[in-house]
């Protein structure tokens, strides 16, 4: 294969692999170092001139490239931070992906034109279609998973993740093994190349809608779970039943100042507080200072944050 590197198309390439692999490793995880944020950029940056140099100097068998690619993906795991067990989920299916893309514009590409895509121009096309559509899989795969808690995605079962995993893995082995099939066939194949295109974006689909429903069940599951955890824990304030005994025992609040507190939570006013316990205004300035002390809250409003709707104790 007679292949030039096109600088230009180089770098543009190279930024888009960079924006996917940045919304798929750093965007979704918290690196706990400096060093490590330095590390993860760098790695990504020379991700595809990596790649391209491993394809063009250096003559190795396909098995060993992917295990040369396989490594990549955990050390980017690696620099990712973050819960690892996530981090190489990402890197799993984001492979399975990928390889899944590249098969099906592959063979668009050769449907399409009627030739393989051998040359520096086709091959650079093919590419960028590839690279692009990784893109846009990355922000909708970023947009799903950055409302999941990690604690929902460290509670589903192992199966379920086999599923999504696997559905663009199986898809793209089933294409790949027809595209090598069909390319001793040249002269007549390329309406199947056409046709296996076809098929791999509905099988794409098809993992994305899987993917999609699983999601659902994530956010669905935790909704559940969150429920039940709300069920079992009383709030610290409610209209019936006033302060928690946990609140009132955690900051220490005497008697009066549990009642001070409880008219302020019902939105009364000091003079409407005086009033209703029978006290001078003084005196509930005074309680309120004190709790203010107690509870660490500067003012009404940050201690009605402090008992408000969705706190627990």
């Amino acid at each position: 294969m007679n292949y030039k590197i096109n600088i230009p198309l180089e770098c543009i390439l190279t930024g888009i692999q960079f924006i996917t692999l940045w919304l798929l490793f750093y965007r979704l995880y918290r690196q706990d170092s400096k060093a490590k944020r330095i590390a993860l950029i760098g790695f990504m940056a020379i991700w595809r001139p990596l790649h391209m140099a491993v394809f063009l100097f250096f003559s190795m068998p396909t098995a060993v490239k992917v295990i040369l690619q396989a490594l990549a993906f955990i050390i980017l795991v690696i620099l990712a931070g973050g819960r690892k067990r996530t981090a190489v989920i990402t890197a799993i299916y984001l492979w399975n992906v990928g390889f899944l893309m590249d098969v099906i514009v592959s063979c668009l590409f050769t449907g399409f034109t009627g030739n393989l895509p051998i040359s520096s121009n086709a091959l650079y096309l093919e590419m960028a279609a590839s690279q692009t559509a990784m893109l846009v899989w990355a922000v909708f795969y970023y947009s799903q998973m950055r409302v999941i808690p990690q604690e929902a995605l460290n509670r589903i079962s192992s199966r379920f993740w086999l599923i999504v995993l696997l559905t663009p893995l199986i898809g793209a082995v089933l294409l790949f093994t027809n595209f090598n099939a069909l390319k001793k066939q040249l002269e007549a194949g390329f309406n199947n190349f056409l046709f296996c295109g076809f098929f791999g974006i509905t099988l794409f689909v098809l993992s994305l809608f899987i993917f999609y429903l699983y999601i659902k069940l994530i956010v669905n599951y935790q909704a559940r779970v969150l429920e039940e955890e709300l069920n079992k824990t009383p709030p610290v304030y409610t209209l019936a039943n006033g302060l928690s005994a946990g609140f009132i025992k955690k900051y220490g609040l005497s008697k009066r100042q549990t009642e001070v507190a409880e008219a302020l939570l019902q939105g009364k006013s000091n003079k409407e507080i005086s009033t209703s316990l029978d006290i001078e205004v003084n005196t509930v300035q005074v309680h309120l200072q004190n709790i203010y002390r107690k509870t660490g809250a500067p003012g009404r409003y940050a201690l009605m944050a402090l008992a408000g709707q969705g706190n627990t104790l």
